[in-house]
């Protein structure tokens, strides 16, 4: 069975963004990111992607959000004639997905898009990088089997922060280790027994 990955990037006092934005300009590590994520499925909460301003090219963007038409008028440009928020969703083939009602009002539930990873069979190159923000990291890294983590070096300020994992991960290496930061990866220990 595929699992889901993520990939993030936090400071030593866990900040992750302040006011939508990320903290810090690291080109070494979006050079990383986007070599890890190219031809494969990235998966956002409605204000990460907002905060891109566009999908990242040459990946599937998958964005999770209550609120579709709050997506749409953010982003104009990005669905054309296509309609969308409740009852109204027309969007081109093949980008038209009929996904299951799953959970109540607040809550992301990531039960909804866990059967896209039936359309990646364990044997297929495609990955699925959970990218953020908080609230999606929080609920979706249970179902991670891999964490693939930037320490960026300093304390920095913020407002969202990544949760904590290390009683469910483990540290299996060192991917990359500069002056102002480092890429760990982790393995989901209860994924990698089972």
């Amino acid at each position: 069975m595929n699992y889901f990955k993520a990939i993030a990037a936090m400071s030593l006092n866990r900040v992750i963004g302040a006011d939508g934005k990320i903290p810090w300009h690291l080109p070494e590590d979006f050079k990383w990111f986007k070599k890890t994520t190219t031809g494969h499925v990235v998966i956002f909460g409605r204000k990460t992607f907002e905060s891109l301003g566009k999908p990242l090219p040459n990946r599937i963007n998958i964005v999770l959000t209550h609120h579709p038409g709050r997506l749409r008028k953010e982003l104009p440009a990005l669905f054309g004639g296509a309609r969308i928020g409740r009852g109204k969703t027309e969007v081109p083939r093949p980008f038209q997905f009929q996904l299951p009602k799953i959970g109540g009002a607040g809550t992301t539930d990531l039960r909804l898009i866990r059967s896209f990873l039936k359309l990646s069979p364990a044997a297929s190159p495609v990955d699925f990088f959970i990218c953020g923000g908080a609230e999606v990291y929080a609920q979706a890294l249970p179902l991670c089997s891999d964490l693939y983590l930037t320490l960026v070096k300093r304390t920095v300020a913020g407002d969202a922060f990544f949760p904590k994992f290390e009683d469910r991960f483990e540290l299996v290496d060192k991917l990359l280790d500069c002056p102002e930061f480092e890429i760990r990866h982790y393995r989901n220990r209860a994924l990698a027994a089972g």
